[in-house]
């Protein structure tokens, strides 16, 4: 399959679009008729941009871009709409740029964000930047922002670091937007990269395939990348990220609350993982030795993704 090839079916891709773009509008309606501003990221934004109709891109949540002073209340008026948001111990560790928020009656989901994934600025700033750089586009009946064509190449590149060379509709997405994006557009996702301290994730990111290599080139973007950039690249385990957050946290107490807390999850973390955990009280107890065994056989390769990860950083720099 090439780069360009969609491996979806394109029926079920335009009828899933259909019931998340109308349940963007409906959020981002709300959100407005409470003052609060928001951003449409990826979705319909990606596949109007990218995709043709009889190729539509499939994808299946929402995702909203807001304030950072407006992203408590935003989650309010989300709650006003029957989602709730998820337990922080089902949320991935490396996972701090967005909240998910679920709605069981029809199983929606929408990524409530307060900056991008693999951006290093302020979230203020972040929110500054990006704001500025937006247009109009009909979604779900609706007229939503969304980012414009320069901050919308950058997210690209950023998403395709962020899950690596194992996700293939993200190298889809990067690959189309390197034929369709305007070598100006390019230009300008760089500069924005550099506003946003994301070079090195941008350039990780066009880095996926050899058009984006060649581009990099041409654009002279930094090689510099943090470790969390070679730890998406590396597409480490996923217990690398707890490896990470304990060496950014500094003291002892705090290190052991987090170690604590990944060793003895709560019921609710336990109970989604694992299904013995669901069969009451004694499941649920049996289910904890069953995590230190994994914990156990999953150490190893994870301190080893996370010190690659590492070595690479060191060397980029």
């Amino acid at each position: 399959m090439s780069a360009h090839e969609t491996p979806w079916d394109p029926v079920q891709a335009t009828a899933t679009a259909i019931v998340v773009d109308a349940a963007a509008a409906e959020a981002a309606a709300a959100l407005r008729d409470a003052g609060i501003r928001s951003i449409l990221l990826k979705g319909a934004s990606f596949d109007h941009w990218l995709y043709d109709r009889s190729q539509p891109r499939m994808y299946g949540d929402v995702d909203l871009l807001v304030a950072p002073h407006a992203f408590e209340y935003a989650g309010e008026v989300l709650g006003r709409l029957g989602y709730r948001e998820r337990a922080e111990e089902l949320a991935p560790t490396h996972v701090d740029h967005a909240k998910l928020w679920l709605r069981l009656r029809d199983h929606m989901h929408v990524d409530l964000h307060r900056t991008l994934v693999e951006v290093r600025a302020d979230n203020d700033h972040v929110w500054g930047v990006l704001s500025e750089h937006t247009e109009w586009m009909e979604v779900g009946g609706a007229d939503l922002e969304v980012l414009s064509e320069p901050a919308r190449a950058l997210q690209v590149a950023l998403h395709a670091t962020v899950h690596g060379s194992d996700e293939q509709k993200t190298l889809i997405d990067l690959a189309r937007a390197l034929e369709r994006a305007s070598t100006g557009a390019w230009v300008a996702a760089a500069a924005l990269s550099r506003r946003l301290g994301a070079e090195g994730a941008f350039a990780a990111g066009l880095e996926m395939i050899p058009e984006g290599r060649e581009l990099a080139a041409r654009l002279e973007l930094s090689a510099e990348r943090s470790v969390e950039t070679e730890m998406f690249a590396e597409s480490v385990p996923y217990s690398s990220w707890t490896v990470n957050r304990l060496a950014n946290t500094p003291g002892v107490m705090p290190k052991l609350r987090i170690a604590l807390r990944r060793i003895f999850p709560e019921p609710d973390f336990m109970r989604a993982w694992y299904p013995i955990a669901r069969r009451g009280r004694l499941g649920l107890a049996l289910s904890y030795p069953r995590r230190i065994g994994w914990l156990v056989t999953a150490t190893g390769p994870a301190v080893a993704g996370w010190l690659r990860a590492r070595r690479k950083a060191r060397r980029s720099g």
